[in-house]
């Protein structure tokens, strides 16, 4: 099973926006009802004096959080990174509000006192903005790197549970295959002293499983198709061992081949079949199907044994339990596996995943 990408560790949202990306617009809307407030009379004032008025008002505020936004977005993150203490990344923060203040206050004052109705002179203009700035812009950092530490800690939780996932289902992969190997090479050992031929092409075929066991262990979801192709070999592997004693049919459906789903899913049930099924009696026989139902695929192993609790062989029944451990986390409860008895004799076993694949 792949490991974490070592990528998804490094954290995204540390490197996010210095400042609120709302706070521009926020300061869009800001001065019409602050302008109302100040001056009860404000829809009473003739139209030239009303635009004056919220010329006044708009411009300090737009100009001011559109300029802090910029600059805060692609001037400082860099020179902010390089300070490692608290006084000194504070003190380039007041650094830079004055520096940002004195500019648009020397840009944006003699057009104000052109259209205010009650020119200000610069110094005032200037102290008002320096106070209304830190009002503004302080809260808003503090604000911003809250929010930054609320996504990172989000983002470690993400990491350190998809880091889990991928342990248990690396666990539960390496539970399988010496599992999966013994019991093929089994079959292989019983075919040699009655059929050596049959034996020597059974190997070759064991050993394309083996690969693709062995692949399966670096990937998280191989395409159905290719699921499907490595269950017709083992059936195909396993009726070399058992002759005319086991009839085996697999049904597909088409258009399903493209779609994701764990490795060796398939095998433990085909092979509990068997088991259960097959090896214990004259005859036998294991039936898989494939279709899908509404936005489910639904795929079934069946078998005409003795059904679930009346097998003579008693197995510890860890392949079943694996199966629905791995659907469980790659599916959460999206996913279900039943054993269910049929009505004629025998067990159906029965997945239903989402077709729109793991999560």
């Amino acid at each position: 099973m792949s490991g974490v990408d070592p990528q998804t560790t490094q954290n995204p949202t540390l490197h996010g926006p210095l400042l609120p990306p709302e706070l521009p617009w926020i300061l869009l809307v800001v001065p019409l009802p602050a302008a109302y407030l100040l001056g009860h009379d404000l829809l009473d004032k003739p139209f030239p004096l009303l635009v004056h008025v919220l010329v006044k008002m708009y411009l300090p505020f737009l100009a001011f959080g559109w300029t802090f936004q910029l600059v805060y977005r692609y001037l400082v993150p860099r020179p902010l990174a390089r300070l490692r203490s608290t006084p000194a990344r504070a003190a380039f923060h007041a650094a830079v509000m004055l520096s940002i203040v004195l500019v648009v206050s020397s840009l944006l004052c003699p057009l104000l006192q052109q259209v205010a109705t009650h020119p200000t002179t610069w110094v005032s203009f200037f102290v008002i903005s320096c106070i209304f700035s830190a009002a503004c812009i302080l809260p808003a950092l503090a604000l911003q790197r809250l929010r930054l530490r609320a996504r990172s800690a989000e983002h470690r939780a993400l990491v350190e549970r998809k880091a889990a996932l991928e342990a248990q289902l690396s666990a539960l992969q390496a539970r399988t295959d010496p599992h999966f190997l013994f019991n093929s090479l089994n079959t292989v050992a019983s075919l040699i002293p009655e059929n050596p031929e049959l034996a020597e092409r059974t190997l070759e075929r064991l050993a394309d499983l083996f690969r693709y066991a062995l692949e399966s262990g670096h990937v998280r979801t191989v395409k159905l198709e290719r699921e499907l192709a490595m269950v017709s070999d083992y059936l195909e592997l396993q009726s070399a061992r058992f002759g005319e004693r086991l009839d085996t049919r697999l049904e597909i459906a088409s258009g399903l081949e493209g779609i994701e789903v764990p490795p060796l899913l398939l095998q433990p049930l085909v092979e509990n079949a068997i088991l259960h099924g097959a090896s214990q009696r004259r005859t036998g026989r294991v039936e898989v199907a494939v279709r899908r139902e509404v936005d489910s695929l639904i795929v079934e192993v069946r078998d005409d044994g003795p059904g679930p609790g009346h097998s003579t062989h008693a197995g510890a029944g860890l392949s079943v339990r694996g199966v629905a451990e791995r659907l469980r986390l790659h599916y959460a409860e999206r996913a279900t596996l039943s054993l269910d008895a049929q009505p004629g004799g025998g067990c159906l076993a029965r997945i239903a995943l989402p077709s729109s694949g793991p999560r």
